[in-house]
């Protein structure tokens, strides 16, 4: 039997489209998934260890972000879509809002006390806070040039990715999922993910050195197929889950292709089945699920998940690596002092950057909207939308 979505915060009069806390839950999943797989890169040692193996691979918690928020701008589209006067310049301009305040505060910050990520950044690069790429960085388009997608901040690319799908998202839910299907879309995003890696490398002439083939990978095109699998789920959620063992089965697909080995662009194929299931069984609240998404724990550090995964590289290389004992080996105790020691911090700073910049953010760009009229078109305040005899009683 199919259980209705946990919803958080509902009221009689919904002026937004309610919070899933079931999805802020797998939020908090695919963040600490991908704390914990930085923890491990940064300064550990190949290993046979099945757990190891599993947190090596939580860099697809990245894929499970993107899944998410296709979901959840779907569902905020059906709501607003015929609420808005301007949908499309009130779709983007909340997206910036929502992004950029933290973005940009990261950006000034990182470069105070760390330089950078330069391993995905030409050598012949003096610094990689040039201002070039500062340009490319607060105008988002950062994530179509190879030395600077990711060598900022260091894990700034899948922002640039956000922000072009972000850019799509009003064209492809109305021109091109109704041509294609979602069954469609997502074949054109795997086809994609395979195209555009064999395109770029067969360009004649262009030779890619090293520390650009990542660009190939985290580029949109090849990242499109997880949004591709959320804007499915949305799509064809009359799909529901009705029985415990989908639960089972989602255990036993991500269970094998977490004790694989796997190069990044096969990894990056292997878990979008995993985490197809996970969403859809999770936004669905399969009962058999519940013991993940209705972690309160989960759900209150997914609430702030954004704010956690722009600092937490910059809380690893300038505050934890250099500053606390044993986090700098590698070794399994290591490991597990600098995990702690990133989450913790992090998910401080981001309650703080929740309340007074996030949130503050938000609202301001929603202020920034409506004074420019793109908004909600219900003007059931106003005397215009009353009965005429009401509105001359209204006028006397």
């Amino acid at each position: 039997m199919a259980v209705r979505p946990l919803v958080a915060r509902q009221t009689a009069q919904k002026k937004e489209p309610p919070r899933l806390a079931t999805l802020d839950a797998l939020r908090g999943v695919a963040i600490v998934s991908v704390v914990l797989f930085h923890s491990y890169v940064v300064n550990m040692n190949p290993s046979s260890n099945w757990v190891l193996r599993f947190i090596g691979q939580g860099a697809e918690g990245v894929g499970l972000f993107f899944i998410l928020s296709a979901l959840t701008l779907g569902l905020s589209w059906d709501y607003r879509k015929t609420k808005d006067r301007r949908p499309r310049l009130a779709f983007w301009a909340r997206r910036v809002w929502r992004i950029a305040p933290l973005f940009y505060l990261v950006l000034l910050v990182t470069p105070l006390l760390t330089n950078g990520n330069p391993k995905f950044a030409s050598p012949h690069m003096t610094t990689v806070f040039s201002w070039g790429s500062f340009l490319a960085h607060i105008t988002f388009i950062f994530g179509w040039i190879p030395r600077y997608q990711n060598s900022w901040i260091g894990v700034g690319w899948s922002i640039g990715a956000e922000m072009s799908f972000y850019l799509l998202f009003p064209w492809i839910v109305e021109t091109v999922l109704p041509r294609l299907k979602p069954e469609g879309l997502l074949i054109a995003g795997l086809a994609l993910a395979w195209v555009w890696p064999y395109a770029m490398t067969h360009i004649p002439g262009v030779s890619w050195p090293a520390w650009a083939f990542a660009f190939l990978f985290w580029a949109f095109p090849s990242q499109f197929v997880w949004f591709a699998i959320g804007l499915w789920i949305w799509k064809r959620r009359l799909l529901k889950p009705r029985a415990w063992w989908w639960a089972l089965v989602w255990v036993l697909t991500a269970g094998w292709v977490a004790n694989q080995v796997w190069n990044p662009m096969t990894q990056n194929f292997a878990w979008l089945l995993p985490n197809l299931f996970l969403v859809w069984l999770s936004w669905h609240d399969l009962a058999a699920m519940r013991w993940l998404t209705h972690s309160r724990i989960l759900t209150f550090i997914g609430k702030r998940s954004y704010s956690v995964y722009l600092v937490h590289w910059f809380v690893l290389k300038a505050f934890v690596m250099p500053w606390i004992p044993y986090a700098n080996n590698p070794s399994i105790v290591s490991f597990m002092v600098r995990t702690a020691a990133v989450l913790g911090i992090s998910i401080g700073l981001a309650h703080v950057s929740y309340h007074y910049l996030e949130q503050p953010g938000i609202r301001l760009g929603k202020s920034w909207i409506h004074r420019r009229g793109w908004d909600s078109r219900d003007t059931s305040s106003s005397p215009k939308a009353l009965p005429e005899t009401l509105r001359q009683a209204f006028r006397g």
